[in-house]
């Protein structure tokens, strides 16, 4: 056991309402009818990647909209949120970090979501970057979850083997990157994220810090 990778933002704090407001005032600025519900954008959130999300409904609906612009509305928007609305991190998440450096693992924040948001998300909640050994954002992959890439860089870049690395994630696609590369996961859902997307439910936690906390001294006393 060597590493413990953070599998997105969503690990470190619960901005799924935040999203969704980001998401709705978007729509609103760019002279759209639409608003999407917390269920519906539960829903939603099967599916990772806010550009599909907005691409997807646009095709429901029947209409064409600029989905980049869209979405970069909804990022300044959602940017500006996290830096003016209290976040917090998720429980658990604190300690996770504090037993990586503990035990003397590496530790890596692995998303495919952008570099602006991860310096909001980390300052927001008063995470140093300089806590994370290596760090991931859709700038450095070619391809998203639920593809492995983002999981393979973080491995290269710190030479190690998927069986010496436990993931988190919140999603279901970041689960399937993390497997597709090989690791084991954690499902550590959000308050929007349903705990039903993931069928094995083995893999889901809702006290993340003791879940690790015992991988961690089953593997190093193996």
């Amino acid at each position: 056991m060597r590493a413990i990778f953070l599998g997105s933002i969503g690990t470190i704090a619960d901005t799924s309402a935040l999203q969704l407001k980001s998401f709705n005032l978007a729509f609103e600025k760019h002279g759209l009818g639409w608003v999407w519900s917390a269920p519906e954008y539960t829903e939603m959130l099967k599916i990772a990647g806010g550009t599909k999300r907005i691409q997807r409904y646009a095709v429901q609906r029947g209409e064409e909209v600029d989905v980049k612009a869209i979405h970069h509305t909804k990022t300044y928007i959602f940017q500006d949120l996290l830096a003016t609305k209290p976040v917090y991190i998720r429980s658990g998440i604190e300690e996770v970090i504090d037993l990586a450096r503990e035990r003397g693992l590496k530790l890596a924040l692995v998303t495919t979501t952008s570099c602006g948001n991860v310096h909001e998300i980390l300052s927001a909640t008063c995470i140093n970057r300089d806590q994370f050994d290596v760090v991931i954002t859709n700038e450095m992959v070619k391809h998203e979850k639920p593809e492995p890439d983002a999981y393979n860089l973080a491995l290269k870049k710190l030479g190690l083997l998927p069986k010496e690395v436990i993931a988190i994630e919140d999603n279901l696609d970041g689960l399937k990157a993390a497997m597709s590369a090989e690791l084991k996961c954690l499902a550590f859902p959000g308050s929007m994220q349903s705990e039903a997307t993931f069928t094995d439910r083995s893999s889901v936690t809702h006290d993340i810090f003791r879940s690790v906390f015992n991988i961690v001294n089953e593997r190093l006393a193996a």
